[in-house]
């Protein structure tokens, strides 16, 4: 007889009870990094579940994820639109393929581990539960199942937020709706102050609305527009656009307006929203209900997962329902009652973005901007879907040559919808350089770039690798007194980052490690960058970023094979794998002045070639923009 135990967190050791551990006839997986590191330290034996899926295998599931992104689509939508938009639709599309991936993932690791052990007995939690009964279900394999009952939140369920409050610095992680109050009655506290909203019922100018920018890193942009003879609004659900000092100074100067959705229905209209949610929760209940339609929907290699995320899909549009509701109403109005140019967004996957670029239904003329450093190649092309350049419909702006030809050779996209620009968030990045100081220490600022569930890419052997990276690029610069050693994280909000920000704390308490503070500053104040690349497709910012001011740049790349990347191509960057012989890579980068030197003469090679109008991108998309 030949059991299995698959687990998948650390409360499953509570759990499980420990006699089904010590069975010679019982084999165990561990399906992430913590339950890994548990089971060595109890000296457990076990097999690593993420092994049993290559890295090509990872790519086409992450291949196969894209026929899920717009599932609503295979659902006839007449019970679910509201002013003919479906309410399915409003969830953001990243969120939803950062939940469904892992799901996916572990659904073909438990398929393969059930064909290669053929077992007799699956003993878990209920946790996977759904998963095995899924695979199984004709199978004659007897399971027990034991109860977990922590389920699995959503990106967004839960928000980690900083704001800057009389001068005090605040960081707080609360659920979705505490964190939208708590944003709502902070920026009613600063209106008492600032003269920043935009007044619905009394303008009649025409206006520009700018949607979930952050004016801090737009400033330039936004400086520009202070002349436009119209109203300038931003319109910022997600993140308060008045976070900090900064941003509030830029709102000042540039004398934008914040529209705050709240404030978009009268009272009556708001008085009909709760009505509204208990007829669509009734219709979005049935089609819950209805279990063939979404399994036919959610199958993958000829398995139906419907059951494994029912649940918290019911919970998902049970609990955002009323927010969803609101949006389309007032975005409808907004529509209706401004006299709108031109819709500015960074993408169309956003909740507040999509529903206004829904609720537009190419009424007003569109924008989407480029906002992160992204080279591709044959080989990462399938990474583009995260992008959204290649499925927008309207008009595209980006920050050089070489990514309109891309766009137009790959995606056959009309060049007449690609405006090229240069990047406007790095117009001070231009101006900001600052010369190097001969000193006798040196600063090294470290940038690990985190892993994301959103590219299938997240396993237990990759973390391991980016631990022992870690470990030893720390290892090997401790040994230099002239050399001081600063992070800077990623300020995405993953669980990765977290297991980062405590590995090094456990390291060396005294490094200096930032996820807030503005990364143009940071950079400034080291004196060479070195950044950690886990994920196969990633080029990121930081590299160009670093590049822009000067900054000798390395780049430890996670794979055998370095991409042909034109920063690469170029040496631009100093590339290396985690595989090399990282401590005389390492020294090298620190301490040969004369490859320093020639790094920094082809990183601005690179970026003239890169990047059109340094530090003028700003002018030139605001006149664009001035021009609807």
């Amino acid at each position: 007889m030949t059991k299995i135990i698959l687990i998948t967190s650390i409360l499953d050791l509570n759990l499980i009870p420990n006699n089904l551990f010590k069975s010679n006839d019982t084999k165990i997986f561990s399906f992430n990094l913590d339950v890994h590191l548990e089971l060595k330290k109890q000296k457990i034996n076990h097999t690593i579940a993420d092994d049993l899926l290559s890295l090509d295998e990872r790519l086409k599931i992450f291949d196969k994820m894209a026929e899920f992104r717009s599932w609503y689509s295979k659902i006839s939508s007449s019970d679910f639109e509201l002013k003919g938009i479906n309410l399915l639709k409003i969830l953001d599309r990243n969120e939803f393929q950062t939940y469904l991936l892992p799901i996916l993932i572990n659904l073909v690791i438990v398929k393969e581990i059930i064909k290669k052990e053929k077992p007799t007995k699956i003993i878990a939690t209920t946790q996977i539960s759904k998963i095995i009964q899924s695979i199984i279900k004709n199978d004659n394999i007897k399971t027990e199942f034991f109860k977990n009952e922590i389920g699995k939140n959503l990106l967004w369920d839960n928000i980690t937020a900083k704001y800057n409050f009389g001068g005090i610095p605040l960081t707080f992680t609360l659920s979705r709706q505490k964190y939208l109050k708590i944003k709502n009655i902070y920026e009613n506290l600063s209106g008492l102050f600032y003269n920043f909203w935009f007044k619905f019922n009394q303008s009649k100018k025409k206006s520009i609305v700018f949607l979930e920018f952050n004016p801090q890193l737009f400033s330039k942009l936004f400086e520009e527009m202070a002349n436009y003879d119209g109203d300038v609004i931003l319109i910022n659900h997600r993140r308060s656009a008045i976070w900090n000092k900064k941003s509030i100074e830029v709102i000042k100067k540039s004398k934008c307006k914040i529209l705050k959705l709240d404030n978009v229905l009268n009272k009556h209209e708001q008085a009909q929203i709760p009505s509204l949610v208990d007829n669509y929760s009734r219709k979005i209940d049935n089609l819950w209900k209805n279990s063939e339609i979404l399994s036919n929907i959610f199958q993958i290699y000829g398995y139906e997962f419907w059951d494994s995320m029912k649940d918290t899909m019911m919970k998902l549009y049970s609990e955002r329902l009323f927010s969803y509701i609101s949006l389309i109403l007032s975005m409808k109005k907004i529509t209706d009652q401004l006299n709108i140019k031109c819709i500015v967004s960074l993408n169309e996957s956003g909740e507040t973005e999509k529903t206004l670029l829904e609720v537009n239904k190419k009424k007003f003329p569109t924008v989407l901007l480029e906002h992160g450093f992204i080279e591709r190649i044959s080989e990462t092309k399938r990474f583009d879907i995260l992008s959204e350049h290649t499925s927008f419909n309207d008009k595209i702006v980006v920050w050089g040559e070489p990514k309109k030809r891309w766009l137009i050779n790959e995606y056959d996209i009309n060049p007449n919808r690609i405006f090229v620009t240069g990047s406007p968030r790095h117009d001070d990045y231009f101006s900001s350089r600052l010369k190097s100081k001969n000193i006798s220490q040196k600063t090294l600022l470290l940038a690990p770039n985190p892993i994301n569930d959103i590219n299938g890419q997240s396993s237990t052997s990759l973390k391991l690798q980016f631990i022992e990276t870690i470990k030893k690029t720390l290892e090997v610069i401790k040994k230099f007194d002239s050399i001081k050693i600063i992070v800077k994280l990623h300020p995405i909000q993953l669980q990765h980052n977290e297991e980062i920000e405590l590995l090094i704390k456990k390291f060396d308490t005294s490094i200096p490690i930032y996820l807030w503070a503005p990364v143009i500053d940071i950079i400034n104040t080291a004196d060479m960058v070195m950044v950690l690349t886990p994920e196969i497709h990633a080029t990121p910012t930081m590299l160009l970023e670093s590049m822009i001011l000067g900054k000798p740049t390395m780049n430890v790349y996670f794979d055998k094979t370095i991409p042909e990347y034109d920063h690469i191509k170029n040496n631009a960057v100093f590339t290396v794998t985690n595989n090399d012989d990282l401590e005389n890579k390492i020294k090298k980068f620190l301490f040969d002045d004369d490859f320093q030197n020639l790094l920094q003469k082809n990183a601005d090679n690179f970026v003239n070639q890169f990047m059109s109008n340094p530090g003028t991108a700003s002018k030139n998309l605001a006149s664009i923009l001035k021009s609807y």
